[in-house]
């Protein structure tokens, strides 16, 4: 089948090479000239786990010109939706893919709808200016630096629109529902479940399920703060709850709360679609409202232990591990808090070098220099490093003994072991 991408970022790139390997024959369209050369020279910009590999059993061709759509039998957008200034999506690289799709699409083609857009985008395109072609929703749930293993082993596809694009959309993914034994796997054989529904129904599906997932995480800061107000043991209770199956032991890890480039965007569009259809939805807003307290809370409490003008070394700023992606990242939004508060800030991440988006943040090349002289160390992205660092060597080179754990990843008895006063999310460690 061919196959025209448009976007070569997380999604549109991944999707491209997975496509590709799973036998199609794949062209990817990309505008932005750095990240073309990048793709065309054989580099990986995003730094994705599993894309070089994938690439070298089948690669992709990536163009820069439009008119690749001519020959496509599948167009996929995957191109960014933004937050914009009140929460919604920006819709403007969409309106300009869609324009490209008028221009060449072949009658009849099928175009599915990677990107992230408010319930009932593809009705309106469908009915609109591609009313020619077949316009399906198929979100993507793809988790930065797992990409291809969810690209590959997907708990589920979800798609919606006409009928007849379902056998096509059934032969896109026929290797991937069927279970096949491909790249990453165990050679287990587990068929995927393709769930076909309206286009609406699919685009609110991927907005219901980010929205979930961060109202759990909100929920669970919550409980650890609460926790330790009233003198339990955060990490007890959060156990307990994941062992049951109702709840599950995934998501159940308090932290400075969730950034990235899908669950602030899409909590804050899910809470204009809301608020566009006249429902008040409240549980979602406390979400957003827990998650913006529990930075400040955190920031407070470093506030509170440390002068003015005193020096902070921060461990992460990507806003997870395995990723150099900071967008939203709660550890950048961090950094910014405490020089706002008069606090200097030096920074070690394995996959970020510089920080363009904040030059008040000095990103050191080690964790050992980014600690050099600090008068407190903040763990702030949860980076195995971070949890195995001979914590001796870095109090050796810090000035003062405070350790912030903002990811609960060391020992309090360790950290007290090496010489820190250990502050948690609940609060300092006897």
């Amino acid at each position: 089948m061919r196959v025209t991408v448009l976007g070569a970022g997380y999604v549109g790139a991944t999707s491209a090479v997975v496509l590709a390997y799973l036998g199609h024959e794949v062209t990817c369209v990309e505008r932005d000239a750095s990240r073309l050369a990048c793709w065309r020279g054989g580099d990986d910009p995003l730094s994705e786990p599993g894309l070089a590999e994938l690439r070298a059993v089948r690669d992709v061709c990536f163009v820069d010109d439009a008119s690749a759509i001519a020959s496509a039998d599948v167009i996929i957008v995957a191109v960014g939706t933004p937050m914009g200034s009140l929460g919604e999506p920006d819709l403007s690289q969409l309106d300009g893919a869609v324009a490209q799709i008028q221009a060449f699409a072949k009658a009849g083609a099928i175009v599915l709808m990677r990107s992230t857009v408010p319930v009932g985008t593809c009705d309106r395109l469908q009915s609109g200016p591609l009313k020619h072609l077949c316009v399906v929703s198929n979100p993507e749930f793809l988790r930065e630096g797992h990409a291809v293993h969810d690209a590959l082993f997907p708990d589920r596809i979800v798609a919606g629109g006409r009928e007849e694009a379902r056998l096509v959309v059934e032969e896109l993914y026929r290797r991937v529902i069927n279970g096949d034994d491909l790249f990453g796997g165990d050679g287990s054989r587990r068929v995927v479940p393709l769930f076909w529904m309206s286009a609406r129904s699919a685009e609110l599906a991927k907005y219901a399920a980010n929205g979930f997932l961060a109202t759990k995480l909100s929920f669970v800061n919550e409980i650890a703060n609460l926790a330790q107000t009233v003198g339990a043991d955060a990490s007890a209770v959060l156990a307990s709850m994941g062992s049951d199956p109702r709840i599950g032991p995934q998501y159940l890890r308090p932290g400075l709360g969730w950034g990235g480039s899908c669950f602030p965007k899409d909590t804050r569009a899910l809470q204009s679609i809301a608020d566009g259809a006249g429902y008040d939805f409240v549980i979602l807003r406390a979400a957003i409202e827990q998650n913006r307290r529990q930075l400040a809370r955190f920031a407070s409490a470093i506030e509170l232990a440390m002068p003015r003008r005193s020096a902070v070394g921060m461990l992460g700023l990507a806003f997870k591990a395995g990723t150099p992606d900071t967008r939203e990242s709660p550890a950048v939004a961090l950094a910014r808090l405490l020089i706002r508060r008069g606090l200097h800030v030096s920074a070690y991440d394995p996959a970020v070098r510089k920080l363009p988006e904040e030059p008040n943040v000095v990103v050191r090349s080690t964790i050992l220099e980014a600690c050099q002289d600090a008068d407190g160390v903040v763990i702030a992205t949860e980076w195995p490093e971070f949890a195995k660092v001979e914590l001796s060597e870095v109090r050796h080179v810090t000035r003062g003994d405070l350790l912030f754990d903002g990811r609960e990843l060391i020992a309090p008895s360790r950290a007290i072991a090496a010489g820190f006063r250990y502050q948690g999310l609940s609060g300092f460690a006897d």
